[in-house]
């Protein structure tokens, strides 16, 4: 199956469950059940979505065919519970991803991993099948096909070639998912060990880095006190907050956001507060025109060297390295 065969994966998906809109209230709604809390930023407020989502449900793992139809940017935030891989159809993506810039179009994907900050921009008419994998199952799978006593996070490289091996080899898997769901319907196979086929593929063939997963994350939904925190530091006026004075707005203990945040997330309060202040300071860094000190306070640093030697430690190097005076 070569990247242009995905086509007829879409137009099968298209038959499945989803839902189709004008409005950016829906499609933020509908993802944000699906995915996590994210904003929609479209450069003409006037323009009108193509928004199509349709998607098929397994345990551990969606496939879903997304559309917006508009140019416009997906500020979605860390994928901090669950890893996905895309597949333009048409157009494509330019993503800040971390401290990095990846893109993708027609023949190449993206395999995002959990943990850095994810601002995507659509290109106009693009459509991707997207496959997301939760990370409680990648991790548990990589255990078990590296027989690793510890359990780790693989992080892979996020560029990936439909025409490589490794590429053709997962498009065939999506498609066998898709097409087992349309010729059974309700008797049709859980397509559970073709997701597994597919994981094996990226273990055995797409580069990574494994590191230590940081708490074992618990299954079911977060409790509210968890998803207000990750919601208070998506507004950037927030990050300049401490742990303590965060805590004190969600009206709970220090040692409680502590535990429910490494039990629902994999990560420290201070270790996800770290993280949005880095994601901001990079963004802060690429639009250009402040100084290093004034984007340190706005991001709750009294001392830049203490924010130089934090941005370092985030993406390996310097931020002064990076800044640029706007035009």
């Amino acid at each position: 199956m070569s990247a242009t065969d995905l086509i007829n994966v879409s137009n099968h998906l298209t038959l499945m469950p989803g839902i189709r809109s004008s409005r950016v209230s829906d499609a933020v709604e509908a993802l944000s059940t699906r995915y996590r809390s994210h904003r929609l930023l479209i450069g003409d407020r006037a323009t009108a979505l193509d928004f199509r989502h349709n998607a098929i449900v397994c345990e551990g793992a969606s496939l879903n065919l997304l559309r917006y139809g508009p140019e416009l940017v997906v500020d979605a935030g860390p994928f901090d519970t669950f890893y996905m891989l895309e597949f333009p159809l048409h157009g494509g993506v330019d993503i800040q991803y971390g401290g990095e810039r990846v893109s993708s179009h027609v023949g190449s994907g993206l395999v995002l991993s959990p943990g850095a900050y994810v601002r995507s921009r659509w290109r106009a008419d693009t459509t991707q099948v997207m496959l997301r994998l939760e990370r409680n199952s990648v991790e548990r799978a990589w255990q078990r096909f590296s027989g690793e006593s510890a359990r780790r996070t693989p992080m892979f490289r996020a560029e990936l070639d439909l025409s490589s091996p490794a590429g053709r080899r997962i498009a065939r898997l999506i498609g066998l998912i898709v097409a087992e769901q349309m010729e059974a319907g309700d008797a049709a196979l859980m397509p559970r060990p073709l997701i597994n086929a597919v994981l094996e593929t990226l273990f055995e063939h797409v580069p990574a880095k494994l590191i230590s997963t940081p708490g074992m994350v618990a299954r079911g939904p977060s409790p509210a006190f968890v998803r207000m925190f990750r919601r208070l530091l998506d507004e950037p006026e927030n990050l300049r907050l401490t742990v303590a004075r965060l805590a004190c707005r969600l009206d709970v203990s220090q040692r409680t956001l502590t535990t429910g945040m490494r039990s629902f997330t994999g990560y420290s309060p201070h270790g996800y507060l770290t993280m949005r202040r880095m994601e901001q300071a990079s963004r802060l860094i690429e639009e250009g025109g402040l100084s290093i000190a004034e984007i340190a306070r706005r991001v709750g640093y009294a001392h830049a060297g203490r924010f130089a030697a934090a941005y370092r430690a985030w993406c390996g190097r310097s931020p002064s390295n990076r800044t640029r005076i706007r035009d």
